[in-house]
């Protein structure tokens, strides 16, 4: 697994996926990069959020 995973890397999509997984089935690094996210972005309704904008934006460019 490489050292440098960032949700910020990844496609909206990717990052609904990893949102929506059971964090007990995710890598411990997945898990953490998670909770990150989470605590960035302002807790799960802004996560949903950015991933509906991200979502938007994908499809615009």
């Amino acid at each position: 697994m490489d050292d440098t995973f960032c949700f910020d890397d990844l496609a909206a999509h990717e990052i609904d996926w990893l949102l929506r997984a059971d964090e007990s089935d995710l890598p411990d690094q997945y898990a953490i990069a998670r909770q990150n996210f989470l605590w960035r972005v302002g807790g799960s309704e802004n996560a949903r959020l950015a991933i509906q904008l991200l979502g938007k934006m994908e499809h615009v460019i």
